[in-house]
């Protein structure tokens, strides 16, 4: 008769459970090792975070406050009655012109300024070479408008390749309202 082997221990089976715990705090060391290294991710994205957060913020406040200079000196502008004087000084400094008279008048809007500076002059000029004669059926896109604008002003495009982030404002700007409405485009 043969005797029960359920009492006895096996040989192979205290190695096994060595080799099994081996195995158990090499995973454990792995997992920590990969909770440590997401969770300094985490915190280095948190910080990125943090940072254009406040970067946003500010550009909001310059922007609040450049508006606001902007309508206290139209306001300003408006509530004084005093005509302004027909002719507009450009960047040269020496020679006026003079508007021209009734028959000669260009197609557009005469708008009649203090001064002309050389980025109001390029927007300018970007504005009468890409909506001067443009298709309604194919209006200009605004990022080709963007870019023309960071060529004419000298200004750096996005690190992505897109146009700088003023030229696209400026060329938001010089978007015709009724083309902004009908692509669905809001202020």
């Amino acid at each position: 008769m043969s005797e029960p082997t359920d009492n006895i221990p096996q040989q192979g089976s205290a190695a096994d459970a060595n080799l099994g715990l081996g195995d158990v705090h090499r995973q454990t060391e792995e997992a920590r090792a990969l909770i440590s290294r997401l969770t300094e991710r985490l915190r280095k994205r948190d910080r990125r975070i943090a940072l254009l957060e406040t970067a946003l913020a500010r550009t909001v406040l310059m922007h609040h406050v450049w508006a606001s200079h902007l309508e206290r000196k139209l306001d300003r502008s408006s509530a004084s009655s005093t005509p302004m004087q027909p002719d507009v000084q450009g960047l040269s400094g020496g020679a006026s012109t003079s508007a021209p008279g009734p028959d000669e008048s260009p197609p557009g809007v005469i708008v009649r300024l203090p001064h002309l500076t050389r980025t109001l002059e390029a927007l300018f000029d970007v504005m009468r070479e890409y909506w001067s004669d443009w298709d309604p059926e194919r209006p200009p896109k605004s990022s080709t408008v963007a870019r023309a604008i960071d060529e004419k002003l000298g200004l750096k495009p996005q690190a992505n390749g897109e146009a700088s982030r003023s030229a696209q404002t400026f060329a938001a700007a010089l978007r015709p309202d009724s083309v902004s409405e009908l692509d669905g485009r809001h202020r």
